[in-house]
């Protein structure tokens, strides 16, 4: 190792004299994750390539500067392609693969090697994303959540937001895992109950890979009713100390990397801040956000056997709206201070116990805290205060085990202690009557309801215990079986579920695949409906029942498309009462039951080319229909986001300029090299645009009485009756890369909503009985720069 170090750091030297950068990895078993000695890695379109040692290792030094696809090629293991793979001056990137056995070899059957990579933990529904893709995709502002609002089974619900909304699912119902952690929401400003917020406090820059599953996914995963994200984290750089400074939406800050130990481990730390309130303070904005998050991540290779993973995220965020009218309680009050912070620690032990066994051991603990007070204008009095925490601390082991070739055995268990305390306050509200004669409309001259005021503070914990096992096996030559049970119990409510699991994948051709999933999945209500009435603390998990068949086929390496249709059935909902007995006025002490019912199909389309060259895209559509029960009437109504009809177009063209002469001599200059932020060319640029159409989002007209001066939705009225207009949203995007020796400059403009289209949200209803439109994003450009050192 040593020898190794000085290798590289020699190599390194040298290297700032040229325009080269090195690559340098591990090959693993995807199952196992024992290394996988001799492994070949080649370079398309050069002579370069290099074999692993021992440890799975394996180092290319002196690549010429650029984007290149990588081949790892192994005896007995599918060929693995990864695309678009940037070397940097003086830099060296890290490349892990894991590879997947090839069980078909000895029956004659050929597996049509390709650049995508498909999740094992699912058979359907299932997508995974590299860093170049999250952070080169229009309209994202490199957002790991926005980013697969590009996939057909997630809507969004407003542009402010980047919450995953999956197949007639809502807000909340995705579990997000980082490295093995589980986080209820990793976002700045982010609400009670969801998973979502403008901003997510992960900085993408330290993302390797991300995996996401819109439905039927594998016994592992629980407690969530629609869907998963798994981020994968990118270790340090084993090998030298590097650093990079970034601007973009996220705010300011850097990253810092480099070996520890002798080089027997890495650290990987990251620091950002809003600049918003720097440069916008002055000028009259009534609502500034501030916020700031911390990440690391530390890696001990401790021997061959053992690897130990430490790392999590602080951030912390405040914001202060004033004189914003709107109705009470809503994302729109009137004056809002509001203060919050999140964190996510954690540690994972992977042991290798044999070349059959490996296991994750993981301990961890995530929070949210939440600061609110909504205040009136008039007199600055408040009418709602949150100030509430929510806390789970996690000790959970899993194990891969593979027996035989032919079958891979997951299982594990795990116990999770949330810890929640609510304190919220409602004031009292009096809807008054209006002399409405003619004489003074201003005039009280009644009382026609009083609310009473609510109180909700209590400081609960539970314990919750899991346990899962998930098969996978080849039943015949060309199909493969993926079964699974999940244990879950939660003292609290004293509720116990079995979900069950299953998947089955059919290769008709090299090529197409014919696939079907089913399961229950159950979820947890939300701490703060358990505990907003004593009687709440009976109420049930809810569940969805879903099943998924879909064909995938493979034109070519670099391009798939898949067909899927869909079919979720959710029961248990907790509701609140006052939606069982329609009284617009009935106050319930915030009793809730489980009596909510909804439903959801469609059918979902899915085509992707790969950067392998200089083009890239995406076309998504999904045809879908969600129907939610209304308990007045047993009848049915259109669930919150029931668009109809989504449609997403993406496509990109990347070109180099490096190995032109003439641009070659112009970066020689010094001008050049000052001012190559705002010259059109660069060593790498690409073009990209992004087109998304969703159909009118359903909502509810309320009736406006001016005897009261306010707006109500009555007793009798349909909900979601009205739709507003299609959505429309355009969006550009210009990536450009420039090579300077030592060091290295990203930089791209990202404007969404080019062409300035009025896309409605919802509307304000005012007291006067005027209803304002509240929009979307307007054109809104960010610019983001990226220097590596």
């Amino acid at each position: 190792m040593i020898k190794r170090i000085i290798l590289f750091n020699l190599i390194s030297i040298l290297s700032l004299l040229g325009q080269t950068g090195n690559l340098a990895g591990n090959i693993n078993d995807s199952q196992t994750s024992q290394p996988l000695t001799g492994a070949n890695i080649s370079i398309e379109s050069t002579v370069l390539g290099a074999a692993t040692d021992m440890d799975g290792q394996f180092v290319i030094l002196d690549i010429p500067v650029g984007s290149y696809n990588i081949s790892v090629e192994y005896v007995g293991y599918l060929k693995v392609l990864k695309n678009n793979v940037v070397i940097r001056s003086g830099k060296t990137a890290i490349l892990n693969v894991e590879m997947v056995e090839d069980i078909l070899e000895v029956t004659g059957i050929e597996v049509t090697a390709n650049y995508f990579q498909i999740p094992k933990e699912s058979v359907v529904s299932s997508e995974s994303m590299d860093f170049e893709e999250i952070r080169r995709a229009p309209g994202s502002n490199m957002d790991i959540q926005r980013i697969v609002q590009a996939l057909p089974s997630v809507v969004s619900g407003s542009d402010q937001l980047n919450e995953i909304i999956t197949r007639g699912g809502n807000p909340g119902e995705n579990l997000f895992m980082m490295d093995h952690i589980e986080i209820p929401n990793p976002n700045h400003f982010g609400m009670m109950g969801t998973g979502g917020g403008p901003i997510n406090a992960i900085n993408t820059l330290m993302v390797e890979n991300v995996d996401f599953y819109a439905g039927a996914f594998s016994a592992r995963y629980g407690d969530k009713a629609s869907s998963v994200m798994n981020i994968t984290l990118r270790d340090g750089n084993q090998e030298n100390f590097s650093a990079d400074l970034d601007l973009s939406m996220a705010g300011f800050g850097g990253i810092l990397e480099g070996p520890i130990l002798n080089g027997s481990g890495s650290y990987l730390l990251s620091a950002r801040k809003s600049y918003l309130d720097l440069i916008i303070s002055n000028t009259g904005l009534t609502a500034v956000p501030y916020y700031y998050n911390f990440q690391g991540k530390l890696v001990f290779d401790l021997n061959p056997a053992n690897k130990l993973i430490i790392n999590g995220f602080y951030g912390d965020d405040e914001i202060h709206i004033q004189d914003n009218k709107g109705q009470r309680g809503s994302r729109y009050a009137e004056n809002v201070k509001s203060a919050n912070q999140q964190f996510a620690f954690g540690s994972t032990l992977r042991t290798l116990w044999s070349n059959k066994l490996v296991s994750f051991l993981t301990l961890s603990a995530v929070g949210n805290n939440w600061k609110a007070d909504l205040y009136k204008t008039e007199t600055g009095a408040s009418y709602i205060i949150n100030n509430s925490t929510e806390k789970e601390y996690h000790l959970k082991m899993d194990f891969n085990w593979k027996p035989v070739k032919e079958l891979n055995v997951d299982f594990g268990a795990g116990i999770k202690a949330p810890d929640f305390e609510h304190n919220l306050w409602v004031d009292s509200d009096t809807t008054f009557l209006y002399d409405m004669s003619g004489g003074n409309p201003d005039s009280i001259i009644g009382i026609y309801n009083i609310r009473p005021e609510y109180t909700q503070i209590n400081s609960s914990e539970g314990l919750k215990y899991s346990g899962f096992v998930q098969l996978r096996t080849m039943l015949t030559a060309r199909m493969e079986i993926n079964a699974g049970l999940r244990f879950d119990y939660f003292d609290y409510n004293a509720f116990q579920a079995i979900s069950p699991r299953f998947g089955v994948s059919q290769n008709i051709t090299s090529t197409t695949k014919l696939n079907l999933g089913v399961g229950r999945h159950y979820q947890t209500p939300q701490y703060i409906q358990l505990t907003a009435n004593t009687a709440n603390k009976d109420l049930k998990d809810y569940y969805s029942d879903q099943i998924v068949f879909g064909i995938e086929q493979l034109f070519g390496k670099d391009t798939r498309t898949t067909l899927e249709f869909y079919y979720k059935k959710y029961d248990d909902i907790p509701i609140e009462y006052r939606k069982v007995t329609g009284d617009p006025y009935g106050f319930y002490n915030g009793l809730f039951v489980n009596r909510g019912e909804s439903y959801s199909y469609g059918a979902e389309f899915f085509f992707q080319k790969k950067l392998t060259k200089h083009w890239s895209g995406i076309v998504s559509y999904s045809f879908s229909n969600a129907e939610t029960r209304d308990l007045r009437d047993d009848s049915w109504y259109a669930g919150d986001y029931d668009y109809r009809h989504v449609l997403n177009v993406i496509g990109g063209y990347k070109y180099s300029m490096h190995h032109l002469s003439w641009y070659k001599d112009l970066k020689g200059q010094l001008w050049y090299q000052i001012l190559a932020f705002i010259i059109p060319f660069a060593d790498e640029v690409e073009w990209s645009l992004k087109y998304r159409y969703m159909g009118g989002r359903p909502y509810t007209e309320p009736v406006y009485h001016p005897e009261r001066k306010e707006w109500v939705v009555e007793a009798d009225q349909k909900y979601n009756a009205s739709r507003h207009s299609p959505y429309h949203r355009l969006d550009f995007r210009l990536d450009r890369r420039f090579f300077f020796g030592s060091w290295s400059l990203v930089t791209y403009i990202d404007i969404a909503n080019v062409l300035g289209r009025d896309n409605i949200w919802q509307y304000q209803y005012n007291d006067d009985g005027t209803k304002e439109e509240v929009l979307q994003y307007q054109t809104f450009p960010v610019v983001g720069i990226t220097l590596e050192f």
